[in-house]
């Protein structure tokens, strides 16, 4: 089985100051043995998609597991 992640360019978002930020959201992940089969997975466990605009969702398998986190300002 594969894993994806889901993001969009669609929308807007903000930094902690509130300013408009360019950028692209991450929408949530699925799996699957194609990337159809993972947006299925995803639309089915994030349910929250469905009261959203958006048009332009692309997908990216990952590879492997994450082996750390990393923030911003550390």
């Amino acid at each position: 089985m594969k894993n994806y992640i889901f993001y969009t360019n669609d929308g807007y978002t903000y930094d902690n100051n509130h300013n408009e930020a360019n950028n692209m959201q991450i929408l949530g992940h699925g799996e699957g043995n194609s990337t159809l089969e993972a947006f299925d997975h995803f639309k089915e466990h994030q349910s929250y998609i469905h009261k959203q605009a958006f048009i332009n969702v692309m997908a990216l398998e990952t590879v492997g597991d994450s082996i750390f986190n990393l923030k911003l300002g550390a």
